[in-house]
């Protein structure tokens, strides 16, 4: 860490442990005791950061090892045929045997492709995972970190982590009620007299929604959340559940 630096922007580096230096690291802590500010801040940033934490830590999907087994059973189980040498229907289920076996033999290639298809596709899903995993911590981590939080009624509650040096906000709501298939929770960038889709979510069984990553559009002054059908829409269609200002710079 730079020694210059305005110890203020440590805030979101600290809520993560990302302080490497142990001077730094005890500058920081001694600064936090005597600032109401920063502890708000770290407070929060590390609330959220668990909170994001908890929800990028999805398991490999649960349907993928229904699919690798489906894939393996399509591959039959034949008994060994026993014949006796010289006979000619010895001959005959050998002359079978052998067409079972090259049967069997792309039965198993097959087998193996296709579950080479899902390794493929459950390693893309990971790396897709983590990807987004590191922006979520670059924005947390950011010397420019605003978080912004609001609760409406029934417990619908967001937060909103923004980084403009970063380029990226984050957003994850809570208090959210499961929805029918042909319907989605879908957030908006909201400018004077516009609103700009940013992302569709979908919340587990506890009423929280993964990280929802954007880029800031210019002139965007707030985010909020509405219910759209499945897909999303160009423009909400609902009344908004919550509506929070973006933090300022």
């Amino acid at each position: 860490m730079n020694g210059g630096q305005d110890v203020h922007t440590l805030a979101g580096a600290y809520a993560l442990d990302a302080i490497d230096d142990e001077v730094e690291r005890r500058r920081f802590e001694a600064h936090l005791d005597g600032c109401d500010d920063c502890a708000r801040e770290v407070r929060g940033l590390t609330e959220t950061s668990a909170r994001l934490g908890l929800a990028m830590a999805a398991p490999p999907p649960p349907e993928l090892r229904s699919r690798v087994m489906a894939e393996i059973g399509q591959v039959r189980q034949l008994p060994p045929v026993v014949t006796r040498p010289g006979s000619r229907r010895g001959f005959a289920r050998r002359t079978v045997g052998a067409r079972v076996a090259k049967v069997v033999a792309a039965a198993s290639v097959a087998a193996a492709v296709a579950l080479g298809v899902l390794a493929y596709q459950a390693r893309t899903e990971l790396d897709q995972m983590r990807t987004a995993t590191r922006q979520v911590e670059a924005v947390l981590a950011a010397p420019d970190a605003r978080r912004a939080s609001v609760k409406e009624g029934q417990g619908v509650a967001g937060t909103v982590v923004l980084s403009r040096s970063a380029g990226r906000m984050v957003f994850i709501a809570s208090g959210l009620a499961q929805l029918p298939e042909d319907k989605t929770y879908q957030l908006w960038q909201l400018s004077p007299g516009q609103a700009h889709p940013a992302g569709l979510l979908r919340p587990d069984d506890t009423g929280y929604t993964a990280p929802t990553l954007a880029v800031p559009i210019s002139g965007a002054t707030s985010v909020g959340l509405t219910v759209e059908p499945a897909g999303g829409s160009a423009a909400p269609t609902t009344t908004p559940l919550l509506v929070m200002d973006l933090p300022a710079a």
